[in-house]
């Protein structure tokens, strides 16, 4: 018996690796609007410069872009390779009166580090504590308390500093591609946690209110103070976006 579940028991491990999703994103090199199909599917029915994909099972796919620009529209339609755990950036180029896709980086997607923190054991009281209230009644003598935790969720571990956070603004300014600027703020928060006030200023870093949208809902899980999450909503200018955000984040409490 133990013969079998040694191998099922190494199978059971490894197939989280095996099984990790992959991410495919576009983004427009020249600020066009377009449309995406994966394998026949549409992605997005309105059009937009960047689309993002997750949980995207790896291998071949089939993608067919359709680009819309003041001189037309351009169609095409191309095979690409998702390799297992990797984010795919494409971009969307358009060249005379066709339009194709360009890699531009694969990322390896990190799943975010498990922090255990300890928990305080309760305060000890030896003997001559006890001798000290010999003349008491047991009842009326406060038993020690187990420590409050106002933050059950572990919500504020490692939280970004004013200096991480100057930092990550840096290497966002720095790059061009929002797909970069969104790899980067995701690198970011995802190993600790983020203020509101702080994750407004790295939503400011984007340009476009889609990937804005997008940040926001990733960075929730990492807020530390999710109650002021209403902080970042003066960012966004179509209140569709604001709408979208107070469905999100209720459906998470």
């Amino acid at each position: 018996m133990k013969r079998i579940l040694l191998p099922l028991l190494l199978v059971l491990l490894v197939m989280p690796v095996i099984a990790q999703a992959s991410v495919l994103t576009f983004s427009a090199e020249r600020g066009e609007v377009f449309y995406i199909k994966l394998n026949g599917k549409t992605i997005n029915h309105t059009p937009t410069n960047f689309v993002r994909i997750n949980h995207l099972q790896p291998g071949k796919h089939y993608v067919e872009v359709r680009v819309r620009s003041r001189h037309g529209v351009y169609q095409a339609g191309q095979r690409v390779l998702v390799p297992n755990g990797v984010e795919a950036n494409y971009g969307v180029r358009t060249r005379g009166r066709k339009a194709y896709l360009r890699l531009i980086r694969e990322i390896r997607v990190v799943p975010p580090p498990v922090v255990v923190t300890p928990v305080p054991p309760l305060p000890r009281y030896d003997d001559r504590y006890e001798e000290r209230y010999d003349g008491y009644d047991r009842d009326d003598r406060r038993e020690p308390q187990q420590p409050r935790y106002d933050d059950y969720n572990n919500n504020c571990r490692s939280l970004l500093t004013a200096q991480e956070l100057d930092r990550v603004i840096q290497a966002m300014s720095s790059r061009d591609y929002e797909s970069t600027k969104l790899s980067i703020a995701r690198e970011a928060v995802r190993s600790g946690s983020v203020l509101a006030e702080d994750l407004k200023r790295l939503l400011q870093q984007f340009e476009y209110e889609s990937s804005q949208v997008e940040f926001a809902k990733f960075a929730y899980d990492y807020l530390c103070d999710r109650e002021h999450f209403y902080y970042i909503y003066d960012v966004f200018r179509f209140d569709s976006s604001v709408q979208e955000l107070e469905r999100y984040s209720s459906g998470r409490r």
